[in-house]
């Protein structure tokens, strides 16, 4: 079909391409372009066959499927990325989300919830496993419990912190970013997170947002 979406598989792991190929293929709506096996050769695969849509693992060796996507997007933003990973943590969901891909699918998603996935993704929609939007909806919840009355100060570079975490970004790249040592950055979220009486990055977000300092 001329209108097919154009897909690209990228995993470690033969086979699960292998698979992912076998079910792809048979649907009139899916043109698969071309695999990768980790992130570095999935920005030059990409550069050569054109994806509408890329499958994307999270844990890959070198190249980490959540570099892959910013990389990815640098050069072509109107790629979309959905990552496809067994992980079913919210951090990790939101970690690949934030770095730029509109979906998020764990590997027991059936052939069928791939591809439409992947046509959903396609058609401009976001995209997200059940079992992930129900511990976002857990953590949502969880955040809103701890509310305080009051907000407390924060620092300039604890405001600093939050918006760079909203990005995706980790300690380490943090404190390069801020020109601090990674040990400073630690204390800065253990003291975000006592202050606001949350436990994580995505908790840390998600009050943020509620708060007016950062806009996602």
């Amino acid at each position: 079909m001329s209108d097919a979406v154009r897909v690209l598989v990228v995993d470690d792991e033969a086979l699960v391409r292998h698979a992912l190929r076998a079910f792809l293929a048979d649907d009139d709506r899916i043109t698969l372009v071309g695999e990768a096996a980790d992130g570095s050769e999935a920005v030059d695969v990409c550069k050569q066959t054109q994806p509408d849509v890329v499958l994307m693992d999270i844990k890959m060796p070198d190249v980490s499927g959540v570099e892959a996507t910013k990389r990815l997007l640098e050069w072509n933003p109107s790629c979309r990325i959905v990552a496809l990973t067994t992980f079913t943590t919210e951090w990790r969901a939101l970690e690949v989300l934030y770095a730029g891909a509109c979906g998020y699918l764990v590997k027991n998603s059936t052939p069928e919830q791939i591809i439409d996935a992947v046509v959903a993704a396609h058609a401009g929609d976001r995209v997200v496993s059940p079992e992930v939007q129900e511990r976002f909806v857990r953590t949502a919840i969880k955040s809103g419990d701890a509310r305080t009355p009051t907000t407390p100060v924060l620092s300039e570079r604890e405001r600093q912190v939050i918006e760079l975490i909203s990005h995706g970004l980790s300690n380490a790249e943090i404190a390069d970013e801020l020109h601090y040592a990674e040990s400073t950055v630690k204390a800065d979220i253990r003291h975000i997170n006592q202050l606001w009486g949350v436990e994580n990055r995505l908790q840390i977000v998600l009050r943020a947002t509620e708060l007016g300092i950062i806009t996602l």
